[in-house]
């Protein structure tokens, strides 16, 4: 590869460039990563008796029954524990979207909104994906960058 002198500055700037936005976008995937790993979805019940919360990872990750919701029938308590997962669920899949949407980058298909621990997953395998390369490029252009005594 030949390059006239006034070439090689505007290819490194490019590099560079290319580079720099590669990072952005690593430290943005990495900052709303944690954000959806910190969700919690919660519900409580009417009475107030009833509360559950739930995450990407544990579909009922807290549940906090107050002694006097035990006196319902079995049927209507279990009901109510339905729905008020459901509710945590879409309390959490609310917030996942907010997050995603505050984020300003599409992180994946849209489907995988609807299922968080999806997203959460889909998030871990592409930072995967990305950093190894993307750490190779930047000591790969750093050496060209020094070679070419820029």
């Amino acid at each position: 590869m030949t390059t006239t002198p006034n070439s090689e500055p505007a290819a490194n700037d490019a590099m560079a460039q290319i580079a720099a936005r590669m990072r952005e976008q690593m430290a943005r995937g990495e900052e709303l990563r944690g954000r959806l790993t910190g969700l919690t979805g919660r519900a409580v019940s009417e009475d107030g008796l009833i509360e559950v919360a739930c995450t990407a990872d544990d579909p009922a990750h807290e549940l906090r029954l107050d002694p006097r919701a035990m006196r319902r029938p079995t049927a209507e308590l279990a009901e109510v524990l339905q729905e008020l997962l459901r509710s945590a669920r879409a309390d959490l899949h609310r917030q996942t979207a907010e997050a995603v949407r505050e984020a300003g980058d599409q992180v994946g298909p849209q489907s995988l909104i609807g299922d968080p621990a999806a997203a959460q997953a889909k998030l871990a395998q592409l930072s995967e994906l990305v950093s190894g390369p993307m750490r190779e490029s930047t000591e790969m252009l750093e050496r060209l960058r020094r070679q070419l005594s820029l």
